[in-house]
This record gives C-alpha cells, structure tokens and sequence, in this order.
C-alpha cells in the first residue's frame, strides 16, 4: 500500500478509536486492516465489565457522526453484533454475549436495521 493511502486509512480509525476511549476506555479492540475499504474495528464486551448504557452511548455518538446500524443475532453462537457502516469511514463491530442456543443452529441468523438512540 502506498503512503499516502496508508496514512489516510490510520487517520480514519485513529478517529474512530478517539471515541471509543470516549465512551469505552476497557473495552478490548481488534483491528482488521484488511478487510473492506477502510478496514474493520472490532469491539468486544464479553467479559469487559462493559454496561450496556456505555455501548448504547457510544452506538450513538457514531450514529451522530454518520454510521448506520444493523444487528444480527447469532445465538448458536452466543453473541449478538452490532455492524456500524460508513462510505467514508472503517467498519465498526460492536460484539455483546448472549446465552448460547446449539440448538438454533439451523436458524438463518436476520440481519436488520438497529439504532441506539432508542
């Protein structure tokens, strides 16, 4: 990758993470850098001590700044992920467990439209 577009896609999640300190400075982060336009940010609350108000707070700063929303419920695997997109900005996953079903393996997980500011 060149430079420029290199230090361009850092600029960008560097200012995705400002706001994740903001609001979630012990959540545990995994950057993908390769994966789509700008790379994927991907936040996980299991086991964090993580509230629940402190992912909806941070869901909607991001809103405010231009990501949209969706939810997938994977309970075959325990967790629910919230996706927030952006044309111009990094992918952000937001991770939250659920209780395991292995018996809804056969269930096609839905993704739909979610907001925070509920």
């Amino acid at each position: 990758m060149k430079p420029r577009s290199l230090r361009h896609r850092l600029e960008k999640i560097s200012k995705l993470l400002v706001s994740i300190q903001k609001h979630t400075p012990e959540v545990h982060c995994l950057l993908h850098e390769d994966k789509g336009e700008y790379g994927h940010v991907v936040i996980d609350f299991a086991g964090s001590g993580m509230s629940r108000s402190k992912m909806n707070a941070l869901g909607k700063d991001l809103e405010v700044k231009g990501y949209t929303f969706t939810e997938k419920k994977n309970p075959w695997l325990g967790h629910i992920t919230y996706t927030g997109r952006d044309r111009e900005k990094p992918t952000v996953l937001f991770t939250l467990p659920i209780v395991k079903d292995r018996l809804a393996i056969t269930e096609q997980a839905v993704e739909k439209a979610y907001t925070f500011a509920d």
